[in-house]
């Protein structure tokens, strides 16, 4: 899977997206009114089975919840921010200053992490879009729980290919670990490799 895209064009991906999240952390420390850090430590292209087996490595076997957008342009597909559950409850509690109960998401949770999940996959298609010269367009984003495939399956998508980030975050000075993923069909993966593949030409060219 990973020889979809080169290596030059992979380095050009993680630039894009540390961009991005830069650009997220500005608008969640503006939200939370605390410094928020986020770094991108790696970027990997992944089958759907790998993908999966991630996230639930990550969780012990347990749940995750996730922000999903569909997103549309010359490569389509899913893009989505993955917590584990306990941590996607710890990120909530810093944004609304531990005062709620660790226990299962309340409606009022659920809207809060929509609202970061918003913030930062809006941040990321606006980064590629501007930065690859595109126009993308996106749903609003829904709130999804469950186990690994099933939080990246896509009615949306056949899905084929994974474009997986690890995200760190850094929330009132409380590590939160979570992940971005893209979920793409072959077609549009290699929709998004050419894309990529023309930024770094212009970019050579200078």
């Amino acid at each position: 899977m990973t020889s979809i895209i080169g290596e030059i064009e992979h380095d050009a991906v993680v630039e894009i997206l540390n961009i991005a999240v830069g650009q997220a952390a500005a608008s969640l420390s503006r939200l939370v009114e605390d410094e928020v850090t986020l770094s991108v430590p790696f970027v990997e292209f992944l089958s759907p089975d790998l993908s999966a087996a991630r996230l639930d490595a990550a969780t012990g076997g347990g749940l995750s919840v996730a922000v999903r957008q569909e997103f549309r342009s010359s490569f389509s597909g899913d893009i989505l921010l993955i917590f584990p559950e306990r941590k996607s409850l710890d990120l909530v509690r810093s944004i609304l200053s531990d005062t709620v109960p660790l226990d299962q998401l309340t409606e009022l949770e659920q809207e809060a992490l929509i609202e970061v999940g918003n913030i930062i996959l809006n941040a990321c298609l606006g980064s590629l879009a501007n930065q690859l010269g595109l126009s993308i367009e996106s749903s609003l984003p829904t709130y999804v729980c469950g186990r690994g495939a099933s939080v990246l399956s896509s009615k949306n998508v056949e899905s084929e290919l994974v474009m997986f980030l690890q995200v760190d975050f850094s929330v009132a000075a409380k590590g939160v670990q979570g992940y971005l993923a893209f979920v793409m069909d072959i077609v549009s993966a290699r929709s998004f490799a050419s894309a990529v593949s023309a930024y770094v030409a212009r970019v050579m060219a200078g």
